[in-house]
């Protein structure tokens, strides 16, 4: 195998309690993001990568459901999970999407792999669409070789600030002619509940899993809520202690 499109999903979380088995509009919201994913690449490209906690055996047995590989680790250390998945699915290339964007975009994960392969790259991202909407790709040589260089590898959840990194990996940073039809502000995460009932209210429009980006963007615009879910880009935030300086050497950068 190639590639390797890893969820990195859990059920604990501090600010909406069990969000992965929320229901979607009928359905609970890691399944509507398989639907998603399923809808354009074989299950057996697709791995959930959960944690060894009781809690999350309820995500296993849906990945069972879905007849697609799995993998329950370490319950902090997100990196680890992915290397050990990609080594026993003998993938080259990691996808990184996470459990919490149920509208992750497909047709872009396929855009970004191909980007990844041409320019030669060991981390390749694309910001010109809305979060949550976002994946990346990591070589997995590449991720096993700044594993051993982090200061903390128990927060490798915010594993975009280890990897988009010039200084230690060849990153490549996929820019799109039309990146203002895409709205790179608007944020379809769901991290709170005001973040669900905005997703949930995209998937009772279209009443189905796999609407197109672009549908769903001029959706988005013509919500009463529209305004709201426009934030800004997440390097105009300070600088965090074990996540900006993400490796050993980092440490002096802090002070």
């Amino acid at each position: 195998m190639s590639d390797l499109i890893c969820i990195a999903v859990r059920m604990k979380s501090s600010r909406l309690k069990k969000k992965a088995l929320k229901n979607i509009a009928g359905k609970p919201l890691i399944e509507r993001l398989l639907d998603r994913l399923i809808s354009e690449f074989s299950k057996t490209s697709i791995c959930l990568c959960t944690s060894d906690h009781p809690d999350d055996n309820a995500l296993i047995e849906i990945a069972k459901k879905y007849e697609i590989p799995y993998i329950a680790g370490h319950q902090l250390d997100v990196m680890q999970r992915f290397i050990i998945a990609g080594e026993q699915y003998d993938a080259t290339n990691i996808v990184r999407v996470t459990g919490d964007n149920p509208l992750t975009d497909p047709m872009m994960i396929k855009k970004l792999l191909e980007f990844h392969k041409t320019s030669q790259a060991e981390y390749s991202y694309c910001e010109d669409i809305p979060i949550g909407a976002r994946s990346e790709v990591v070589s997995l040589n590449a991720l096993k070789r700044i594993y051993g260089q982090l200061s903390n590898p128990n927060s490798s959840e915010y594993m975009t600030y280890m990897l988009n990194r010039p200084d230690k990996l060849s990153v490549k940073n996929l820019q799109l002619k039309d990146s203002e039809s895409y709205e790179p502000k608007l944020s379809l995460t769901v991290d709170t509940m005001e973040d669900f009932e905005f997703v949930e209210s995209i998937y009772e429009h279209f009443k189905s899993s796999t609407a197109s980006l672009e549908d769903i963007v001029n959706f988005c615009r013509s919500h009463s809520n529209y305004q709201n879910r426009l934030i800004e880009p997440l390097s105009s935030l300070p600088k965090t202690e074990g996540i900006d300086y993400s490796f050993m050497d980092d440490k002096n950068l802090s002070q």
